[in-house]
């Protein structure tokens, strides 16, 4: 039976606060409901983004039981890890605003503070769809400052491979000239990421800042297996999305693949969006626990100088 190693069930503590979110969550849109005159537009904002919280907090909690009861990753869909994945981010962002709002007539103070600045203190269930475009497109940005300082970082360590070192100043080059090496060649370069110097283990500690800004990983102690657990996530969600047909996709679970994956979609063609899925794919399959740093970096590889991205810096 298949299992992930990262795609677990709740349990402990994490299925506790799951659970009594939910609950906190319900009663919410109950007071909010009763204390907001409903002509106000900010009521509709929060009553329909406390209702899609709320649903997809019981989504997460109904993956958990599942892979609890043994039910096979391969059996869970695309949008549910995707789903699994990102609820504990949203969970922790929502959680002070939700208890800060529970003190008796603090809403009155919480609720047009967060109506005004929804990027920093709600998820993106509280978000219009222009709102939720933008800030992909600003978090996008400040991710795409760090392509080069990564870059940068591998170059320097390109002294330290003994043998075959041509295929990676052959990358490096295509990416330095302004082009991107292909899937093979960048294949070709996994035995370098496997260990010494590009193995996840081998990196410093400036390059590891670098690689969590560009995935959205935490700074804090326990970088790397932060970024061990989230390129597992994207693995996964490689997988399903390849077990999935296309059709079954639309465009925003596109737009959300290449923005996970490092690629600014906005502009691009469905057609052109699969294209590139299909190369981060492509890499994603043939790298394992050894070599995950290269599908790490394969932002880098497959990125760096796409126009797309190019053009949000430039």
């Amino acid at each position: 039976m298949s299992k992930s190693n990262v795609v677990k069930p709740l349990t402990g503590f994490r299925k506790y606060i799951s659970i009594k979110v939910k609950h906190f969550i319900d009663g919410y849109g109950i007071i909010l409901s009763k204390r907001f005159p409903s002509t106000y537009r900010m009521l509709q904002v929060f009553t329909f983004g406390t209702k899609n919280f709320s649903s997809d907090v019981l989504k997460y909690m109904k993956v958990s039981k599942d892979l609890a009861f043994n039910r096979p990753i391969s059996d869970i869909s695309y949008r549910e890890i995707d789903l699994y994945m990102q609820t504990p981010k949203d969970l922790r962002k929502m959680i002070p605003f939700l208890l800060i709002s529970s003190v008796p007539f603090a809403q009155y103070v919480t609720i047009p503070i967060a109506f005004w600045f929804p990027r920093q203190f709600l998820s993106s269930h509280y978000w219009s769809i222009e709102q939720r475009n933008r800030f992909a497109i600003q978090d996008h940005t400040k991710k795409l400052y760090y392509y080069r300082p990564v870059f940068r970082h591998l170059q320097k360590r390109l002294s330290m491979i003994k043998s075959e070192s041509g295929k990676c100043l052959k990358a490096f080059s295509k990416l330095g000239s302004g082009t991107h090496p292909t899937v093979p060649e960048i294949l070709e370069l996994s035995p370098f990421f496997e260990n010494e110097p590009y193995h996840l283990d081998s990196l410093s500690h400036t390059h590891l800042i670098g690689l969590c800004k560009i995935h959205g990983v935490n700074l804090l102690p326990g970088k790397k297996i932060r970024l061990k657990n989230h390129i597992y996530f994207i693995k996964e969600l490689d997988n399903a999305w390849m077990r999935e047909s296309n059709d079954d996709k639309n465009l925003e679970d596109y737009k959300k693949a290449c923005f996970q994956r490092g690629l600014n979609p906005v502009n691009l063609s469905r057609d052109e969006m699969l294209q590139w899925l299909e190369s981060w794919i492509r890499i994603s399959q043939m790298t394992h626990e050894g070599n995950l740093s290269l599908l790490l970096h394969a932002p880098i590889f497959l990125a760096y100088n796409h126009p797309s991205n190019w053009r949000l810096i430039h």
